[in-house]
């Protein structure tokens, strides 16, 4: 909608967060006043770590925010390994939160979480969370059936976990959160997945959504906004007790305009806005090829519909292993193209496989591509991602995979549409350059271009280009993440003191990561001058 220049008055906030995703979540959850306490409990892994937080915060525990300086933060998250280097405290906080989580066992949290009403030291941060849609970001606009690559667990945010969550929910909570399974499924008191390794995102949706209403969050919440604009007050002085932040924007639904004045913003707006494009002829002309999943899997959808118009579906199904509904078999149907090598083309292969349509890969192998995507598809398990780790081995073998064929190392030229004398229609066509340098052109239904994701950061000035590791290129979360400090999570090249970065944004990319970052702006609040 059209953006009404209605002159809104300044609202005035202490700090404004962009971005609803589960790093807006978890710090609005810090900044209504829950802040973490150690238990005093021995970590079970790391007798280390369990003496270091006894000698800082004592033997029954105490608060990170109230009695740990950053020199002590420091000293305690030193030395802790695990899969996520270069970030101490992210590290630090997961450990706490989920100990022992990589070893495979399920240990109570030794953390606690007591809110402003049972601890009067806890003093509730003024905020406001802005999103482009409703709570859980870009969680909402995923398929709902695909299974999340991290554990159920792992998906948790604090004060009230997944499984906590999961298992509260009444007979018709759960035909609501469990719909996008379809009619098929059968939904009782005793269908959980809680005690499973992965689970539906979908559902980890839902536990987004209502985590913002159960923990009374709501209130800081304005969804549906998009943020066209985020650059200092000219003239204020470089304080963060000064309105010195100018947020601007509007609401999707009314085009209303919206102007926040701040001490603080918060970058926490993920790293999927935007698609990857290769850049070549026709990409960004036909609607037939897209770049992303969900209108992907809805062209085939629309595939299937008329296929079994026209009767040409069999009655048999094919088993899916992504948790999908079955669905029947075409007997023939144009090929679709997918171009890419990470988790999202995988899951494009097996929607189209299957739905009994026939798929074209076009992907760079491990000896010519510069990023990981193929390698993360190899080192995961066959025992714990057994649709995945087949993906792998079709790409990796070639041959002998009904309904797929590889096209490692093809270059794509351009898409194009001609007329067809025998057809009504006109026909999509793709041109590919193989690794011998010929060209060669094939018919297509449509195609996926899933080559991976930017955030969208140009409500900053440049598009926040100078605010990465590398100064002189833009921001991305698996190469140039936002350069911000370890401990405080303030962005080190920002304009003025008051702006801050987390979640994938600042590099923590799994959701057991980010209340690290999370933990950091919060400390550098509460123990900011006044």
């Amino acid at each position: 909608m059209q953006q009404q220049e209605d002159h809104q008055s300044d609202i005035f906030k202490n700090v404004v967060i962009i971005g609803n995703g589960p790093s807006g979540i978890c710090l609005s959850y810090l900044l209504a006043g829950n802040w973490p306490h150690y238990t005093g409990e021995a970590h079970p892994g790391d007798e280390m770590l369990t003496a270091r937080l006894r000698y800082s915060l004592g033997s029954r525990g105490g608060c990170f925010v109230e009695r740990s300086s950053r020199e002590e933060l420091d000293v305690l998250s030193a030395g802790l390994e695990g899969r996520h280097a270069g970030r101490p405290l992210s590290l630090l906080m997961d450990q706490l939160q989920h100990p022992c989580l990589d070893a495979g066992l399920d240990v109570p949290s030794l953390l606690e979480w007591p809110s402003p009403d049972k601890h009067s030291t806890h003093r509730p941060i003024d905020h406001v969370v802005l999103g482009k849609g409703s709570a859980g970001g870009c969680w909402n606009t995923l398929d709902p059936n695909v299974l999340t690559i991290s554990l159920g667990r792992w998906m948790s945010l604090p004060g009230y976990d997944f499984g906590q969550w999961e298992s509260s929910l009444s007979s018709e909570e759960r035909r609501q959160k469990f719909s996008y399974l379809g009619e098929s499924a059968e939904i009782g008191n005793d269908f959980s997945y809680s005690n499973a390794s992965r689970v539906p995102i979908g559902l980890v949706a839902a536990y987004y959504r209502d985590y913002v209403i159960k923990q009374s969050l709501d209130k800081y919440f304005h969804c549906g906004t998009v943020v066209t604009s985020v650059r200092p007050v000219p003239g204020t002085v470089d304080s963060t007790t000064e309105y010195g932040w100018l947020v601007q924007g509007y609401e999707s639904e009314s085009g209303r305009s919206f102007q926040y004045r701040c001490r603080r913003v918060v970058l926490a707006s993920g790293a999927t806005d935007l698609s990857n494009h290769l850049g070549v002829s026709g990409e960004d002309t036909y609607n037939w090829v897209t770049h992303d999943l969900k209108s992907f899997e809805r062209m085939l959808d629309q595939t299937r519909s008329s296929l079994e118009i026209a009767g040409l579906l069999h009655e048999g199904d094919e088993r899916h292993q992504c948790r999908r509904r079955q669905r029947p078999k075409p007997k023939s149907c144009e090929s679709v193209l997918v171009v890419g090598s990470g988790l999202s083309a995988a899951d494009a292969i097996m929607a189209a496989r299957s739905r009994g349509v026939p798929v074209l890969h076009v992907f760079r192998s491990r000896q010519q591509q510069k990023s990981r995507s193929l390698d993360r598809l190899q080192w995961l398990p066959a025992s714990v991602y057994p649709e995945y780790h087949e993906v792998y081995e079709m790409m990796n073998m070639g041959l002998g995979f009904p309904l797929y064929r590889s096209l490692a190392d093809h270059i794509v030229v351009e898409f194009s549409a001609g007329a067809d004398k025998y057809a009504r229609t006109k026909t999509r066509k793709v041109t590919l350059c193989t690794p011998q340098g010929r060209l060669v052109t094939y018919r297509l239904a449509f195609a996926a271009v899933l080559i991976g994701s930017k955030p969208d950061l140009s409500y900053l000035h440049n598009g926040g280009v100078g605010l990465g590791k590398v100064v002189d290129k833009p921001v991305d979360n698996r190469t140039n993440q936002v350069d911000v400090d370890v401990f405080g999570s303030w962005v080190q090249r920002a304009p003025r003191k008051g702006l801050y970065a987390i979640g994938p944004l600042a590099g923590d990319n799994f959701v057991r990561f980010i209340l690290g970052g999370a933990l950091a702006v919060l400390a550098d609040i509460v123990n900011a001058p006044e």
